[in-house]
């Protein structure tokens, strides 16, 4: 499918981008997203929001409320790799678009996010994904992610870059990194049509996202991250406490994402680090009063037998 561009303020051509808004029972926070889109100053640009088998009105809200939105539904809950998936192949077969962009419900941006993250791909093509800045709030000097996700394949360890850092400008250049945060990130199409879409065996969630990047980028594809791309997040376990379904997932593709990632080397260095890693976590963990987490995580690895 060609590219389709429109003419910038300056006379240059300017590639048309679609938001994807998934959503799961979240009709107030998807309400706040589309109400924060309608304020973005980036052209062409359409959203759609994929409505993943929600029963609280999520699809006669956004009928309502939001008749610019193309809203995509799937009569179950597809997980969070197949419900993009449904997007981007919504996408593909109505739009002529160069760069997707992925929000979870509850992430918020600002009026000039896609304009920025388009920027920072416009720079060189090899560039497939972009990561912003994001915070828990507006206003709040913590950050939630500042460049993305770090995948260390010997150790197993992924953690978000300068979260929980006070923003001091530390984090105000541009640069390559190694994995994009699934809750706000922009993907040129080129990539799927190269790697694929988002690996379902990922369902219902849990590190789908920095499964892509790491595919995209053994491709050939950089990853950058785009600092004046700023967004608000108000998801991650500090922002929804301890669910248990959610907890026992992500230890469970845990071990999808290290075993699709890592060469046999790399995965022995995973299994010898991992006893002394997890006793660490769960003395963590425990110290904080979490002592709840110990059984889900247990109930996970047996799960895995």
């Amino acid at each position: 499918m060609p590219t389709a561009t429109t003419m910038d303020g300056n006379g240059g051509p300017r590639s048309a981008a679609a938001l994807v808004v998934l959503s799961y029972n979240g009709k107030d926070q998807l309400d706040e997203c589309l109400r924060r889109i309608r304020a973005v100053t980036y052209r062409p640009l359409r959203t759609v929001v994929v409505d993943n088998g929600s029963t609280d009105g999520t699809a006669d809200m956004v009928r309502s409320r939001h008749p610019f939105v193309d809203l995509v539904r799937s009569d179950h809950n597809a997980g969070v790799s197949g419900g993009r998936n449904l997007g981007v192949r919504w996408v593909e077969q109505h739009m002529t678009v160069e760069y997707v962009i992925f929000l979870d419900n509850d992430t918020r941006m600002e009026p000039d996010t896609v304009k920025e993250l388009v920027a920072a791909a416009a720079a060189d093509e090899r560039i497939g994904l972009v990561a912003p800045k994001a915070f828990r709030r507006e206003g709040d000097p913590v950050l939630f992610s500042a460049g993305g996700m770090r995948f260390n394949p010997y150790t197993g360890v992924v953690r978000d870059l300068a979260s929980g850092e006070i923003d001091r400008g530390q984090y105000d250049e541009a640069r390559d990194v190694q994995a994009c945060p699934g809750f706000a990130f922009m993907v040129r199409r080129a990539v799927f049509h190269r790697v694929g879409v988002f690996d379902e065996g990922f369902n219902p969630y849990g590190w789908e996202d920095v499964d892509l990047s790491l595919r995209a980028a053994r491709a050939g594809f950089r990853i950058v991250y785009a600092p004046k791309a700023v967004v608000y997040h108000g998801g991650g376990r500090v922002g929804r406490g301890i669910v248990d379904h959610y907890e026992r997932h992500k230890v469970r593709n845990w071990f999808h994402l290290v075993q699709r990632n890592t060469t046999l080397l790399q995965r022995l260095c995973v299994l010898c680090v991992l006893p002394l890693r997890a006793l660490g976590r769960l003395t963590r963990e425990i110290a904080k009063g979490n002592h709840r987490i110990v059984g889900i995580w247990i109930r996970a690895l047996r799960e895995r037998d």
